[in-house]
């Protein structure tokens, strides 16, 4: 069997799922890469000479910690304020063209940023600004993807290897960020990101479909399968429910949730190489590895709780689930936070040990919380992953800010345990709002209503596929009102 009967043989929905994985991947490496060449940018470096002589080669750019806090930042400025177009242009664009151009676009720029940062703290801020908008569209679009893609026994497990694309990504960027700035230099850190998005954009383009109907190589099976066993029918006639959705518990609970998980993880994404080198004195490259391995887990466990997830609501109901895995995962990230405040910084071994358990146990909480939009809202998916990434990005901005200004000496640990801290806490409360008013059932405002079969009885005969019109007759057009008819009436109220 020759490769291409391979590809011919291979469900497209789980290469769809393949290039969502390594979308995901390469985005994520254009978010963290400064995360950790910012390190070797603002950290000095010391050379010792055959005779033994000390040198210490300036850094090259001598940014306060402040300053370091509004240059992490200035990604999330844009990418939060984003979510709520991104979500509406999904439903207009459509998924596929804003997936793929957002990623393109952003490893586009990542390419420019050795000269942004050589022009000044302004110019690299600017940039990546302009990063995050592009950016901004990537979770709500492939959520609008996936409900046009994602069968009802699929759906955890599609989402969530898509998901875990995201921190396979930031594993490779960090590991491997530390060895490119020591023994290369930082500037290759962004080069290499750069092309690989680029190259994965063009991949995107040429091997995607925005639905099955669209898709010239699926099959008719596979395509009937995921038409059949979508959460309800695809719609194209809809006005978006903003006042239902807005107040909604269910959506809320979610919004909690991403901030809550988003903060966690923006923490170590953010902070956590300088914490490993100054606070706890490892080297560039050492505090690359470390940073990155937590990752590692975190990309794996969002994998595998999506397929469990899968499994569990066979035999449970959805929202039980849900509340389950977000239970856990939370309950785990607070007490890895709280040994790690309690432990004094030469315990450098089981603060690294907490780091890894606090942060792989976000993976488990993305797949619940991240998959609970195609639970509640169906078609309305991409709305609310915007609506949802909006404010549950805010984490994003606001840790670099508020480290920069909680943590003036970074060689100090108990100035970091405050941030640690300020964590445990917003865990607690998020666990406490989710389990309360999640939900795992369709909501009333996402339903099919009786007006989306208007059309079809008023529209007239004539106007729709000829093939079809050669078999129809007075009786049988009857018939067919008679029928449309009685799949309308069970949904009117009862007089």
């Amino acid at each position: 069997m020759t490769t291409w009967d391979m590809h011919k043989n291979i469900p497209k929905r789980y290469i769809l799922g393949l290039l969502a994985f390594l979308g995901f991947f390469n985005a994520f490496m254009l978010r963290s890469n400064l995360s950790i060449a910012i390190v070797s940018m603002v950290t000095p470096t010391f050379h010792i000479t055959p005779s033994n002589i000390t040198i210490i080669q300036p850094t090259g750019y001598s940014w306060s910690t402040k300053t370091q806090g509004y240059i992490l930042s200035s990604f999330f400025y844009s990418y939060a304020a984003t979510q709520i177009p991104a979500g509406f242009l999904a439903t207009v664009l459509g998924g596929r063209l804003l997936f793929g151009m957002s990623i393109g676009l952003c490893a586009l720029l990542t390419l420019l940023t050795p000269l942004c940062a050589h022009i000044g703290p302004t110019a690299l801020i600017i940039l990546r600004i302009l990063e995050g908008f592009a950016s901004g569209f990537i979770y709500p679009s492939l959520h609008f993807i996936w409900s046009k893609w994602a069968p009802k026994d699929d759906k955890s497990k599609l989402a969530t290897i898509a998901f875990s694309g995201s921190y396979f990504g930031t594993f490779v960027t960090i590991f491997l960020g530390g060895f490119i700035a020591v023994h290369w230099s930082w500037q290759w850190i962004f080069y290499l990101s750069g092309l690989s998005g680029l190259l994965w954009t063009f991949c995107w383009f040429y091997f995607s479909a925005e639905s099955p109907s669209t898709h010239l190589t699926i099959s008719e099976e596979e395509a009937a399968y995921i038409e059949a066993n979508l959460v309800h029918p695809v719609s194209r006639n809809y006005s978006i429910p903003w006042k239902d959705i807005l107040t909604s518990l269910p959506v809320w609970a979610i919004i909690a949730a991403n901030f809550g998980t988003n903060w966690c993880i923006y923490v170590m994404l953010t902070e956590l190489p300088i914490f490993l080198s100054r606070a706890l004195g490892y080297q560039v490259d050492q505090a690359g590895v470390l940073a990155g391995i937590p990752w590692l887990p975190l990309a794996i466990l969002v994998s595998a709780a999506g397929i469990i997830s899968d499994r569990l609501t066979q035999q449970h109901s959805t929202g039980y689930v849900r509340k389950l895995i977000m239970s856990i995962s939370f309950i785990f990230i607070s007490l890895a936070l709280l040994m790690v405040t309690l432990l004094d910084a030469h315990h450098r071994a089981l603060i690294i040990i907490g780091i890894i358990i606090a942060t792989s146990s976000c993976g488990p909480a993305w797949a619940s919380f991240g998959v609970n939009h195609l639970d509640i809202g169906a078609y309305y998916a991409g709305i609310l992953m915007g609506v949802s990434n909006c404010l549950g990005s805010i984490p994003g901005f606001l840790v670099p800010i508020l480290t920069g200004y909680i943590v003036e000496n970074t060689h100090i640990k108990r100035e970091w345990n405050i941030i640690f801290i300020i964590s445990i806490v917003i865990c607690v409360f998020v666990l406490m709002f989710y389990t309360s008013f999640a939900s795992g059932e369709l909501q009333p405002w996402a339903r099919v209503h009786s007006d989306e079969y208007q059309h079809v009885l008023s529209t007239p005969i004539a106007s729709r596929d000829p093939s079809q019109a050669a078999g129809l007759n007075d009786n049988n057009i009857d018939d067919l009102t008679d029928r449309l008819k009685a799949e309308i009436q069970p949904e009117q109220p009862a007089e």
